[in-house]
């Protein structure tokens, strides 16, 4: 009896744990960079405040930069955390005086 009670604690832990967390909107496309002489792309993302990156060997995701963010998103997709490879400051355009 104790035994049946066990296993049923234990799938239990085991399938609601396994469950994929959907990240939904709050997660921010920051930029793509393409390192070519590793062949890897890195694509860069902000949720909730926390810098995350996830390391594409091969480039497959870049030309489907969408797809990319789409998986993000329903958290199948692995991220690790900090980013490897800065992303580029954007560039303010310089207002002319006369």
């Amino acid at each position: 009896m104790k035994i049946k009670a066990l296993l049923g604690l234990l799938l239990f832990v085991i399938f609601t744990s396994s469950s994929s967390i959907s990240q939904g909107e709050n997660v921010e496309f920051i930029c793509q960079k393409t390192h070519k002489a590793t062949n890897t792309c890195h694509f860069n993302f902000i949720i909730n405040g926390a810098k995350y990156r996830h390391v594409d060997m091969g480039c497959k995701f870049s030309k489907k930069k969408d797809e990319c963010i789409k998986k993000v998103k329903e958290g199948s997709l692995a991220l690790a955390k900090d980013w490897k490879i800065d992303c580029p400051e954007a560039k303010e355009k310089k207002d002319s005086e006369f």
